[in-house]
């Protein structure tokens, strides 16, 4: 066991213990919010792991997908050119954690039915451990290969999508149907599968698959389309209603429900997804309706029938399309929404609930991590990942807290201060509830390590869809060179330089061994 030192974050309430999630040693921060934000994904690891989440049978199982990702992305330290760990980065204890998790989340995908929160999740944790070399079935002794039990996940999911009519393009919980909420989960599910198809051989099995990278992208293109015929205006809000003539929106059903800023939001990256990117015309609408109605403390009104269920779930899900368009490397043309933009309205007579970023020198140090006064976070800029981020601080519980439940030993869990409301009785996630929050607490966790639930073919020089050696003497060629953009597969841990930090990083993620 291990003791997070007040040195890491400032005089916090009651050193926290970190059981299981180790802290990489001789980290280096960058400025004092990065400081407290390495602190958080610390403690908040720690909780997770506390709660038995990455074991063989784990609180909150259908969510482990979810976890499984949190901890492939932890990096070294808060600051965000640090590239996230994956499994061949991690420390071994990490790694330990990972493997159970993974053994679980194969043991149980052989023979179970179609659910669509479930199987997204799992279909992405299995792409980040898999193409960040984590060990296949020779290791870890379960009954199928990775490979097989992704096919599972995918044919399954492939089979249950809507192919016809005005819910073409969607899933629901178990079938098909003309349900949001679930779509974007088997969509990014679907997304992570196709990276991991395309890519050579890691562990046991080949992993190429033509055939299935084929059906993904028709599922894929298919949602997209779906998205575009269903978007439309308005919200459940009355004092945000219509703000633009062009901006448009979808709800939890693909038809009868209102624009909400969570589904919304995912129809961004969903339509990424399927070949879209930040200048589409139909993705600029729903990006519009995303500035004229930005909110990061709550929902506003505007969540449909689930305005405290979603609140952990709409900050990743709109966070994350915006840290996908900024990986593109595509630059919004003139005149056109992008991710800087979100924040930048101030409330008025046509959206009364509309907030604008916090301005970072005005506010204080969050109390959990120390009395640092007004302006301690004056290094940051104001824009979306300091309002979520910020938010998501000031929610963590401490040692001696008590959250919503009345019951203590919540340290590291993002369920303390302003998130719980007693209107709903209890700490509240999306999906898969429980005193563990498995769910909110990962997706807490997602958020603040700019996490897009996504494996990116950083390192893959030359194209071929594998990181190999080869990939490495390109690099090597470009050392001192400026990225070209910020999708730039040589630059990756994207500090905008392309130096030995990339090539080392690149090392720990071969997913070829030859060239």
């Amino acid at each position: 066991m291990m003791k997070i030192h007040s040195s890491l974050g400032g005089h916090l309430k009651g050193a926290l213990i970190c059981a299981s999630v180790a802290v990489a040693a001789g980290s280096a921060y960058a400025t004092p919010f990065q400081n407290d934000v390495a602190l958080a994904i610390n403690n908040g690891l720690t909780f997770l792991a506390n709660q038995g989440v990455y074991g063989n049978n784990p609180p909150n199982g259908n969510a482990t997908g979810l976890a499984i990702e949190a901890l492939l992305e932890k990096r070294a330290s808060g600051n965000p050119a640090d590239p996230p760990s994956g499994y061949s980065g991690a420390q071994a204890s990490d790694q330990a954690l990972l493997r159970s998790a993974v053994t679980y989340l194969i043991t149980q995908s052989n023979g179970t039915s179609f659910y669509a929160y479930r199987d997204g999740a799992w279909m992405f944790a299995l792409a980040g451990y898999a193409l960040t070399s984590g060990p296949d079935k020779s290791t870890l002794g379960t009954p199928l290969t990775i490979k097989a039990a992704m096919d599972q996940l995918v044919d399954r999911t492939l089979a249950n999508q809507s192919t016809s009519g005005q819910c073409s393009g969607f899933w629901s919980y178990t079938s098909a149907g003309c349900d949001s909420s679930t779509t974007q989960y088997a969509s990014a599910g679907l997304n992570a599968a196709r990276l991991f198809y395309q890519s050579a051989k890691s562990g046991d099995t080949a992993f190429a698959d033509a055939t299935r990278v084929a059906n993904i992208n028709t599922a894929l293109n298919r949602t997209r389309a779906g998205y575009q015929l269903n978007a439309k205006a308005g919200s459940d809000n009355g004092s945000c209603g219509v703000v633009s003539a062009t901006e448009r929106g979808i709800g939890y059903q693909a038809t009868g429900y209102n624009p909400s800023l969570q589904q919304t939001a995912s129809g961004v990256y969903i339509q990424l997804f399927g070949g879209a990117d930040v200048n589409d015309p139909a993705l600029q609408t729903y990006m519009q309706w995303l500035k004229d109605h930005y909110r990061y403390s709550d929902l506003g009104g505007m969540g449909n029938s689930w305005p405290g269920d979603s609140y952990g779930y709409y900050l990743w899900s709109s966070f994350k399309g915006m840290e996908l368009i900024r990986q593109s490397g595509v630059t919004p043309n003139a005149g056109n929404v992008g991710p800087n933009d979100l924040g930048t309205l101030p409330a008025d007579a046509t959206c009364t609930v509309r907030q604008t970023n916090i301005d970072p020198t005005t506010v204080a140090q969050v109390p959990l991590f120390g009395a640092g006064p007004v302006g301690y976070y004056s290094a940051e800029v104001k824009n979306q990942y300091f309002d979520y981020a910020y938010t998501l601080l000031s929610m963590q519980c401490g040692a001696n807290d008590t959250n919503g439940y009345g019951y203590t030993g919540v340290a590291g869990s993002f369920t303390c201060g302003s998130f719980y409301s007693p209107t709903n009785g209890y700490a509240v996630q999306e999906w898969e509830g429980g005193k563990q929050n498995t769910a909110h607490n990962s997706y807490a966790l997602l958020v603040l390590q700019r996490a897009t639930g996504l494996v990116t073919q950083k390192c893959d020089l030359n194209g071929d869809n594998v990181v190999s050696p080869a990939d490495l003497v390109l690099l090597r060629a470009k050392f001192g060179q400026k990225a070209n953009g910020a999708g730039d597969p040589a630059d990756a841990n994207s500090d905008g330089i392309i130096n030995i930090a990339d090539y080392r990083y690149c090392q720990l993620h071969l997913t070829a061994n030859t060239p």
